[in-house]
C-alpha cells in the first residue's frame, strides 16, 4: 500500500535544501527516524561547481554532481554525475526505506525522464514509504503526473507554516 508522499516545491536556490535540513534535524530530535539525503550546493570562484550528496542518517557528503566530467557520465543539465555518487544515493533510498521519512532532493528532469534516481525512488514509492519529494516549481506538474495516483500533499517553499505542515503529515505517517 502507498504511503503518503511529500512535496516541497519552489524555485531554483529558493532555500528548499537549507529548509530541509534543519526541518530533518528537529525531525530527528522530536524521535522520528529520518531518512534519505539532500544535494548540497558546492561553490568555486562564487559560482556553483556542483552539488554534494548529504547523508541525512549518517550525516556524511560525498560528491554528486560537478560542472565537469567526460562524455560518459550521466549528464543532469550542466553537471555530470560523478562516478559513485548515482549508487551512493540509491543506496541510501534503499537503506532507509523503512524511516518515518525519506528525503529526497530532489527530483528533476533527469528522474522526470526514467533515468537518475528515478529507479530507486520508483522502488521506494512502491514499497509504501513515506517519501518527501524536493521539486522545484518548472517540473512539478510533470512530477505529478509522473507518480500518479495516491495520496499526495504539495507544500510551497515560503508558505506559511511548511514545517507545521510537514509534521504533521509524518506524524499521520506513523499512524
Amino acid at each position: 500500500m502507498r504511503r503518503r508522499v511529500l512535496v516541497l516545491t519552489g524555485p531554483v536556490h529558493s532555500g528548499k535544501t537549507t529548509f530541509l535540513k534543519g526541518a530533518a534535524a528537529l525531525w530527528d530530535l522530536a524521535g522520528f527516524s529520518v531518512g534519505g539525503f539532500l544535494n548540497e550546493t558546492r561553490l568555486a570562484g562564487g559560482k556553483v561547481h556542483g552539488y554534494d550528496l548529504f547523508d541525512l542518517r549518517d550525516r556524511a557528503s560525498v560528491p554528486f554532481l560537478r560542472t565537469e566530467g567526460g562524455p560518459d557520465r550521466q549528464r543532469v543539465g550542466g553537471f555530470s554525475l560523478v562516478p559513485g555518487g548515482l549508487e551512493r544515493a540509491e543506496g541510501i533510498l534503499a537503506r532507509d526505506i523503512e524511516a518515518d521519512i525519506l528525503v529526497i532532493d530532489e527530483v528533476g528532469p533527469l528522474e522526470l525522464a526514467g533515468r537518475g534516481i528515478w529507479p530507486a525512488l520508483s522502488a521506494a514509492l512502491s514499497a509504501g514509504a513515506m517519501c518527501l519529494c524536493v521539486v522545484r516549481t518548472s517540473v512539478l506538474e510533470g512530477f505529478l503526473a509522473k507518480i500518479g495516483e495516491g495520496k499526495i500533499d504539495v507544500f510551497r517553499k515560503g508558505d506559511t507554516d511548511v514545517l507545521e505542515g510537514l509534521t504533521r503529515r509524518v506524524r499521520e505517517g506513523q499512524n
